[in-house]
């Protein structure tokens, strides 16, 4: 992998992985909370089901305030450069992370409980929100234009660090805590110490350059005035159609926090089971990453990315279909297989997603429809399962034809978008409807 990775880039790709590490185990880490203890801490009043559904919604809301964050940031982005805010992004989703450690409970201050988490969940969300698009966009910027797909699907291989370090720390929680221990002060540790990843992400973050994308559009005196109005005017149909790329490895992505709840009851595995087989999916999805970097650089993003989502059609069923053997093996073949193909579409879609908009207006692009995504696709996903679950009698092949559909919308949006050149690292230039005013998205 070394071999692959040109010299001088390492630092960049390590700071832009660990800031993605970090969100998706402060993620991991609330959804897995969500799921365990937070309808007992924060909202023991409701019943056990409409405590859930509370809980998934105080979830929810960090994916709410994604594409608001996503908006601000990338406008800063665009407008005074990638490095500066991939800094700002990491101190908010950060910041609120460590607060979140530190709030009480329903038990000692009753409704202001519930009300500080959602606050924080807000504002972790909204930091989020920026995160994503500032590190692939750095990192695709300064990538050789043969191994940009793979440089892409390095930045998403922190998800599954953050996975991976996520499920390990609940893991020996789980291990070592009692129940009465984690819900009394243990759920709070894993929030804490991620204070410990927040250094080391800003260590890293202001030892890197700038993106050469970027120098170049200041240089030519080119920066957009409202990146977030030229990319409404100019690219809306683009927008539309990443939001569609990217819903359903969202919604099979994220679907991983309800099955915490739902192989608990009512398949019946114990909770430490499910987080050891959550554990072994997360790390088969930070191997399959660059592995559907490789491959959308060795045969196109767009080839790539639609036989993976064709494979993922009837994964969905397939899904279930394992689980509701319940032996411990199904357990862990089902998150197997989901991580793996969810892995390579996570993959492929970062690069993906940075051709399809001009550098100019880049960062605001990607992080309107991959958070505007994340919304529809995974902060939802968890309550909808619920409620499907619910509807069909407890049987979850409702769930399953959700997510197929989605897949089914993946394939054609990936058939309908184009892809742009990148004007810095590989030499081609690109056109840019708010340049030449000839031509739409």
């Amino acid at each position: 992998m070394d071999r692959l990775i040109a010299r001088g880039h390492g630092r960049l790709v390590v700071a832009s992985v660990i800031g993605n590490t970090i969100e998706f185990y402060e993620f991991n880490t609330f959804g897995t909370m969500t799921a365990l203890v937070f309808a007992h801490l924060f909202f023991p009043a409701a019943s056990p089901v409409a405590g859930t559904l509370l809980a998934f919604g105080t979830f929810a809301v960090g994916f709410v305030s994604r594409p608001l964050g996503g908006a601000l940031f990338g406008y800063l982005g665009d407008r005074f450069g990638r490095k500066p805010v991939m800094i700002w992004t990491l101190m908010v989703m950060g910041g609120a992370t460590v607060l979140m450690g530190a709030i009480p409970t329903y038990d000692s201050i009753g409704i202001a409980a519930p009300v500080l988490l959602t606050v924080l969940r807000f504002v972790q969300g909204f930091g989020i929100g920026g995160e994503w698009g500032a590190a692939v966009t750095l990192v695709t910027e300064h990538a050789p234009a043969k191994r940009r797909g793979l440089y892409g699907s390095l930045v998403q291989t922190g998800s599954g660090f953050g996975l991976v370090l996520s499920s390990l720390t609940i893991t020996v929680l789980l291990a070592v805590l009692t129940t009465d221990q984690l819900l009394a002060w243990g759920w709070r540790i894993p929030f804490l110490i991620s204070v410990g990843l927040i250094g080391v992400g800003l260590w890293a973050r202001l030892r890197i350059a700038e993106s050469p994308e970027f120098e170049r559009i200041k240089a030519t005196g080119t920066r957009p005035r409202s990146p977030l109005w030229e990319t409404v005017r100019h690219h809306p149909a683009t927008v539309l159609l990443s939001i569609g790329i990217y819903t359903s490895v969202a919604a099979f992505g994220f679907l991983m926090v309800f099955v915490t709840s739902y192989a608990v009851s009512p398949l019946g595995f114990s909770r430490s089971m499910v987080i050891d087989a959550l554990l072994v999916g997360n790390i088969v999805n930070l191997l399959a990453a660059p592995l559907g970097g490789l491959l959308s650089d060795r045969i196109g993003r767009r080839r790539s990315f639609v036989i993976v989502a064709l494979c993922r059609v009837p994964l969905a069923f397939v899904f279930f279909a394992v689980l509701e053997a319940r032996t411990v093996g199904a357990l862990f073949l089902a998150l197997i297989l989901v991580n793996l193909f969810n892995g390579l579409a996570y993959g492929i879609q970062a690069t993906l997603f940075t051709e399809l908009f001009p550098a100019r207006v880049r960062y605001t692009g990607i992080s309107l429809g991959f958070q505007a995504a994340t919304v529809l696709g995974g902060g939802l996903m968890p309550t909808i399962a619920t409620l499907l679950l619910s509807a069909n009698g407890g049987q979850p092949w409702g769930i399953a034809a959700y997510i197929a559909a989605l897949c089914v919308v993946t394939v054609i949006c990936v058939g309908l978008v184009r892809t742009r050149g990148f004007a810095g690292s590989s030499g081609a230039a690109e056109t840019d409807p708010a340049v030449t005013e000839k031509q739409g998205s």
